[in-house]
C-alpha cells in the first residue's frame, strides 16, 4: 500500500527530481511552464557548477564526500554513492510529497548511478513513483549504451512505471534539420505535459472525477509505461488523437496490448459529445489487455483553446527481457563482444546479488575489486 499524507481539501503534492545533466536540463524547461502550486521541482547532481545554474529554487547537491562537487565521472557506482550518502536530504523530500516523478539520462554516472537507489527510497517509503528517463545515441557507443541498459534494469527493480525515451528516436522522429536544442526540447516536452495534464486532473473536481487514489491504482501496475498528450482541434479526427496520444513515436517502442491498466483524462469544453467521450473509452480497450483497469476522467473547461485534450498513461507493460547485470559491476564479458544493433535486447548477463554470494562463497575476505561496490549492496549478501 501507499502512505497517503493528502487531505481532502488539498492537492496531491507532485515531487519531480531532475538528477544529472540530463535530468537538470529537463527542471530547467519545466521550470518555464505553468506548473500547480502543488508541484515542486528539485534539481540533483554531484556536479556543483552544472547545480549552480539550475533554475529552480531547490537544488541538492548529492555526494560531496564522494565526488568533491566534481560530478561521478561517467562512473554509475559513483552516483549511486553519491546518492546513498546524500540519503537523508532525498528520503526528507521523498517522503513529503504524494506522487514521485523522477527523470534523467541513463548511460552517463550520475543519473544512472543514482536514479535506481532513489526509487528504491521511494519504494521503501510506500511512495508512487513514475521514471522518466532517456537512453543514448547510437553514436555515443557501445560502452554508454551497456551501461543505459544495466541502468534501467536496475532501475526496473523499483520504479512503478517507467517510461523510456531513445535518444535515437529524435533523429528517426523529428526534422532532419531540427536544432539539437529543439530535439531535446520536444523529448522534455512529453513529461512537461503529462504533468500539466495530470496536476490539473487530480487538483480539481472533474465532471467525472479522476483523484489521487485513480492514479496509484493504476500506477501500481508495475513495469514498463506509455504516456502522451494529444490535442485535438475542431473537425479534427479523433481516432488519430486517441493515437496520437497512446503512440508518441518519441517513445520507446511498447505493446499496449500488455499494459494492465490506464488513466485518461478527457480535458473538453461542454460541447464534447456524448459519443466522442465513448469513442475513446472503446478505442482504449480495443488497443489495451481486456482485462486492464481503464480510469477516464472528464473535465470540462469552458475557455479551452481546442475541442478536446487527451492525456494517457498505460501501466504495467511487463519487459520480457531478463534483468541484467547492475551497473555497479564491471561487466563479466568484454562489451566489444556485445551487439552494437541488439545492445537494448536481451542479454545473460549476471545477476549483482548472485555474483556477490558467490564471491562470499569462494573467499572469506572481500577481494579489492569488490571493494568498488557500495557497502549497502555487499551487505545484501549477507542477509
Amino acid at each position: 500500500m501507499f502512505d497517503l499524507h493528502t487531505q481532502n481539501n488539498q492537492a496531491p503534492r507532485i515531487a519531480v527530481f531532475g538528477v544529472g545533466g540530463c535530468g537538470c536540463n529537463s527542471i530547467n524547461q519545466l521550470s518555464q511552464s505553468v506548473l500547480g502550486d502543488n508541484v515542486q521541482l528539485i534539481a540533483v547532481n554531484t556536479d556543483a557548477q552544472s547545480l549552480h545554474v539550475s533554475q529552480c529554487s531547490i537544488r541538492l547537491q548529492i555526494g560531496l564526500e564522494a565526488t568533491k562537487g566534481l560530478g561521478a565521472g561517467a562512473r554509475p557506482l559513483k552516483g549511486y554513492e553519491a546518492a546513498e550518502e546524500s540519503e537523508a536530504e532525498l528520503r526528507e523530500y521523498i517522503e513529503l510529497a504524494d506522487i514521485i516523478f523522477i527523470t534523467g539520462g541513463m548511460g552517463g554516472g550520475t543519473g544512472t548511478g543514482a536514479i535506481p537507489f532513489m526509487a528504491s527510497v521511494a519504494t521503501e517509503l510506500h511512495k508512487p513513483l513514475v521514471a522518466v528517463v532517456t537512453t543514448p545515441f547510437n553514436f555515443e557507443g557501445q560502452q554508454r549504451g551497456l551501461m543505459a541498459k544495466k541502468g534501467v534494469d536496475e532501475l526496473m527493480q523499483h520504479a512503478n512505471a517507467l517510461i523510456v525515451l531513445p535518444n535515437d528516436q529524435l533523429v528517426k522522429t523529428l526534422d532532419k534539420k531540427v536544432s539539437l536544442v529543439n530535439a531535446f526540447y520536444e523529448s522534455n516536452r512529453i513529461l512537461q505535459d503529462v504533468l500539466q495534464g495530470l496536476t490539473t486532473t487530480i487538483s480539481q473536481s472533474g465532471l467525472i472525477n479522476i483523484d489521487l487514489n485513480d492514479f496509484i491504482a493504476v500506477v501500481s501496475h508495475q513495469g514498463r509505461a506509455a504516456m502522451g498528450v494529444a490535442r485535438q482541434m475542431a473537425g479534427e479526427d479523433l481516432q488519430q488523437t486517441i493515437n496520437k496520444a497512446l503512440k508518441n513515436p518519441l517513445l520507446e517502442e511498447c505493446d499496449l496490448s500488455k499494459a494492465q491498466g490506464a488513466i485518461v483524462s478527457v480535458m473538453a469544453t461542454e460541447n464534447i459529445e456524448l459519443n466522442q467521450y465513448n469513442s475513446i473509452g472503446e478505442t482504449l480497450q480495443e488497443q489495451l489487455d481486456p482485462a486492464a483497469l481503464v480510469i477516464i476522467g472528464l473535465t470540462i473547461v469552458p475557455d479551452l483553446d481546442c475541442e478536446l485534450e487527451l492525456m494517457v498513461i498505460a501501466t504495467g507493460m511487463q519487459d520480457d527481457a531478463g534483468t541484467g547485470a547492475s551497473c555497479f559491476e564491471e561487466p563479466q564479458e568484454p562489451i566489444s563482444s556485445i551487439s552494437h544493433h541488439h545492445r537494448f535486447e536481451s542479454s545473460e548477463l549476471l545477476n549483482l546479488h548472485d555474483f556477490l554470494k558467490e564471491k562470499s562463497a569462494r573467499a572469506m575476505k572481500t577481494p579489492e575489486e569488490e571493494l568498488d561496490i557500495p557497502t549497502y549492496s555487499r551487505n545484501r549478501k549477507l542477509s
